[in-house]
């Protein structure tokens, strides 16, 4: 056991003698049935002792079978426990006395559906013990509960609180992380896919810069829904809510019932292979900064296939209408029919990610941006055949058993990549840049890991 005094507080981890680990530190208040839909509270540690050494509930989200496969086989999704008291966050750091460590706040993905911070496939054990950094995984709310415009109902009610949550997280690091030797002069925000996106609409919020100091952003670009959008999506959800939960009102629907109602609202806007981002960040007031104005380092990462994980196959395409409706939600425009599955795929990869990627760091004003594209496949491989979404994740932790539990046996090469990678995340959140050349809108430089 390990312990750590907050103010007159106490937290309590566990150690194996080289890792110290925190699990489920609360950093926002508890809801109740007036403050569910609301904007979450900052929690403050005051003369309590608190046990972090177990896993604590996550946000409610239907069944994830990527969350199965990327995992160590060893727990499942069906392992945590789900409830809507889930914001906690979670601590890692090496066992030893060096004081004000560099810190990485990890912003998890999945469509801002599915998530969690506890998950198999974010585990930063490897990279705490070859950096040397303090790492932080968190949760926030999901789905409607996170991201639905619960104003609409109810002007006492607000959207965009899973972002809120994400603000709550940030403050709660700042006040609290040197208690645990870190430093909150040299934070480092790092998102994949949705959490990526995530990381981006804090990025046009100027009142958190003291928060932060610099963003690695793997692929996902925030397209965020405008005020009419989100309203008009609050409506399709409350039409939703008189069909099939009649007697109901908003304030005593369950975690379930609202659940089921996120399924019955993504079949009403019909199939998109999980792109249509149904729930996501909300333009707002205090997003006064476009993110082209955002001048603190930045690192940007996408994979060479991107796409493939979308469009497996023929069987799971989309009809080509169907296609150009849902790429242009994101003012992609598709000037012919995109018809096979593999067509799909590379607009997806191409278009979709790629592009939108490029877009953003050549409209960037910060001086100091970094690019990198992950090429790491094994083609005669079962389940990692192209570098498609998610699976770069694998090597920036180090967690390369997830390979052996899908029947690959990672070689020493693989090590090194994954290695090498984690040394390159390390470089960045100590000195604020990479150790390799930046990214030019002339030359359009890229450090390709394969």
């Amino acid at each position: 056991m390990v312990k750590v005094n907050i103010n007159e507080g106490t937290v309590l981890g566990t150690s194996d003698g080289d890792i110290d680990t925190f699990l489920g530190i609360p950093y926002a208040q508890s809801f109740n049935s007036k403050t569910r839909f609301q904007h979450s509270q900052l929690y403050n540690i005051v003369d309590e002792m608190i046990d972090a050494k177990k896993a604590k509930p996550i946000p409610p989200q239907p069944y994830n079978s990527l969350e199965d496969f990327f995992s160590n086989g060893v727990q499942t999704f069906e392992t945590f426990k789900q409830d809507e008291n889930c914001l906690y966050l979670n601590i890692w750091r090496a066992s030893n006395t060096q004081n004000l460590k560099p810190v990485v706040i990890y912003f998890y993905g999945g469509g801002f559906t599915q998530g969690h911070g506890t998950a198999d496939l974010y585990n930063p054990y490897h990279l705490v013990e070859q950096e040397d950094t303090i790492v932080i995984t968190f949760n926030y709310r999901l789905g409607a509960l996170g991201y639905l415009d619960w104003s609409y109902f109810n002007n006492h009610y607000d959207y965009n609180n899973g972002m809120s949550d994400q603000i709550n997280l940030l403050k709660w690091v700042h006040h609290h992380i040197a208690y645990f030797g870190g430093n909150p002069q040299n934070i480092t925000l790092i998102g994949q896919s949705a959490g990526s996106m995530s990381i981006m609409a804090l990025m046009q919020i100027p009142e958190l810069d003291q928060y932060y100091h610099k963003v690695m952003l793997l692929s996902g670009t925030l397209h965020s829904d405008s005020p009419l959008t989100a309203n008009k999506k609050a409506q399709q959800f409350e039409s939703l809510v008189h069909k099939h939960y009649p007697d109901k009102s908003i304030e005593s629907l369950t975690s379930n019932e609202i659940l089921d109602l996120m399924r019955l609202h993504k079949v009403e806007r019909g199939p998109s292979r999980s792109l249509d981002l149904i729930y996501q960040p909300i333009q707002s007031p205090e997003m006064t900064r476009s993110v082209t104005a955002f001048s603190k380092p930045v690192f940007v990462g996408f994979t060479n296939s991107e796409g493939d994980i979308y469009i497996e196959n023929d069987s799971r395409k989309l009809s080509p209408l169907r296609f150009k409706e849902i790429m242009r939600l994101f003012d992609i425009p598709i000037l012919e029919e995109v018809q096979s599955a593999q067509q799909q795929r590379e607009v997806i990869t191409t278009s979709y990610f790629k592009n939108m990627a490029l877009n953003f760091l050549q409209s960037t004003h910060s001086q100091h941006k970094w690019l990198a594209r992950f090429d790491w496949c094994k083609p005669k491989s079962i389940h990692f055949k192209s570098a498609y979404h998610i699976l770069d994740m694998i090597f920036w932790f180090g967690n390369l058993n997830i390979l052996s539990a899908n029947n690959y046996h990672y070689t020493q090469s693989d090590i090194q990549l994954s290695h090498d990678m984690m040394a390159d995340l390390g470089h960045f959140v100590r000195y604020n840049r990479m150790p390799w050349s930046k990214y030019h809108e002339d030359t359009e430089y890229f450090h390709i890991y394969k």
